[in-house]
């Protein structure tokens, strides 16, 4: 069940008593006209596989070469494409700056462009250039390691390795959030102190990979006093992840050398935290567990829009890159990635990797030029992370949202007070497969209400249109 769906009334109070920082796309908590929680949905595709089993899988392959069949539908006329949207785009009420942008998803040609080139606020479809970033860096296919070694005599050190959701228990081997668990980690922990005739030990930590600042300087206090994101790190438990109004822990990495005082507790094994360390390049390793592959750990943190995954996921690759940590480090990073690969950066401004921060501005038409690479097919990597946006009335921040017909999109939401915006693809009346990119920014904050009709409403035209 997406975690959007356990946020209750309580939440919602908080949220409206901040100005509306509670409608942040990580949790969707307030529906829109079209995305009335309690509304018919349509029979949804059964999952396909992923690596991380299919409890969690998206519907349809997501192992496809390219999200555009060779074969797939009508050729879509550009003139048909504005004249299906243009009732949407003229509703009472939409803000002036109001930019979409339409391509053709198997060939990339554009067929409508509305403020394509004006650099607005995006939210948090910032992910989407920020996981274009760790595509291009990371292979997705590996996993993340958290790892304990031996240190000087009575002393063992937790060697952080990028992994923020671990189990605090048991790793379940179909998850991604708690694929790893902290319990299976202590066993072999325990088990290897044993052999060795030791059952009492001081656990340091090392937190030498990919370092960085808790959180960005764009992140007011209140962002984590009310839950809408966690601090940033490269050690975290699956059961601390950002959730409003549940405050945000003080030190992830912390957090998991407690749990695993308490998990090596239960194997017998005494133990307590001790300070900072840097594990020997061939220190013995006591124990080892393994992340879901990055491709489905960006995934996840793009379906839930997870703030501090994304940022740590970016630090990560900007780290493999010889790039600092810190904010202004890690972004101009992700610029100079996009700039090298020949993409137009005019008006790009990253405060942050997830969109969170204030002054960032990104024109739709870039992140329309990224989404092609992925469905065209010309970009493999970012297609599989593609393949796994939320999904209309399925998954994510989509689970209440699209509902009729439910399956039929995957894309980014965002959110901010008086900003709103999705983007990703549309499968049309025909079978085929559009790109859009849609971004609201109001003068006036109009409430999140009016701005994700306006949204779903556009998206809905475009799911109808048998447009060639």
């Amino acid at each position: 069940m997406p975690r959007a769906r356990v946020v209750g009334a309580a939440a919602t109070a908080v949220v409206l008593a901040v100005g509306g920082y509670g409608v942040l796309d990580a949790y969707d908590v307030v529906p829109g006209i079209l995305t009335t929680a309690d509304a018919p949905q349509q029979p949804v595709p059964p999952p396909g596989s992923t690596t991380a089993g299919p409890s969690v899988a998206p519907p349809g392959p997501a192992d496809a070469p390219s999200i555009a069949p060779a074969a797939a539908g009508a050729v879509p006329v550009p003139a048909k494409v504005v004249a299906q949207v243009k009732s949407a785009l003229a509703a009472k009420g939409l803000p002036a700056k109001t930019a979409l942008v339409v391509r053709d998803g198997q060939t990339g040609s554009m067929l409508l462009d509305r403020n394509g080139s004006a650099a607005w606020t995006p939210a948090s479809i910032t992910k989407l250039v920020s996981s274009w970033a760790i595509a291009k860096t990371l292979p997705l296919e590996q996993t993340l390691t958290t790892k304990v070694v031996a240190g000087s005599p009575g002393r063992i050190t937790l060697v952080a390795g990028g992994d923020t959701v671990l189990a605090p228990g048991k790793g379940d081997p179909n998850a991604i959030a708690g694929h790893a668990g902290v319990a299976d980690l202590a066993a072999q922990i325990a088990a290897a102190l044993k052999r060795q005739g030791s059952t009492a030990v001081t656990l340091d930590l090392d937190t030498s990979y990919a370092p960085g600042p808790l959180t960005a300087p764009g992140w007011a206090p209140d962002y984590l006093q009310l839950g809408f994101t966690a601090r940033i790190a490269e050690l975290g438990l699956a059961t601390e992840r950002e959730r409003p109004p549940t405050p945000a822990v003080a030190d992830p990495n912390r957090s998991v050398a407690n749990a695993l005082v308490k998990a090596l507790a239960a194997q017998g094994i005494t133990a307590k935290v001790g300070g900072s360390a840097t594990a020997g390049k061939d220190a013995t390793v006591l124990g080892a567990v393994h992340s879901a592959p990055i491709a489905d750990l960006v995934g996840l943190a793009l379906q839930d829009s997870d703030n501090a995954m994304i940022e740590s996921l970016t630090r990560q690759a900007a780290f493999k890159a010889g790039v600092k940590g810190d904010s202004a480090s890690v972004t101009g990073w992700v610029l100079n990635t996009l700039k090298t690969a020949g993409f137009d950066t005019t008006g790009v401004k990253l405060s942050d990797a997830s969109g969170l921060s204030p002054g960032t501005t990104i024109p739709a038409r870039l992140i329309g030029d990224l989404l092609v690479t992925g469905t065209t097919g010309k970009d493999p990597a970012y297609a599989e992370l593609l393949s796994r946006l939320a999904v209309g009335g399925w998954n994510g921040t989509l689970h209440d949202r699209i509902l009729l017909p439910a399956g039929e999109v995957r894309a980014k939401t965002g959110s901010l007070p008086g900003v709103a915006s999705l983007a990703g693809t549309v499968v049309d009346r025909s079978g085929r497969v559009l790109v859009f990119v849609m971004v609201l920014n109001s003068a006036s904050n109009a409430s999140q209400w009016d701005l994700r009709a306006y949204l779903d409403r556009t998206v809905a035209a475009l799911q109808s249109c048998g447009c060639s």
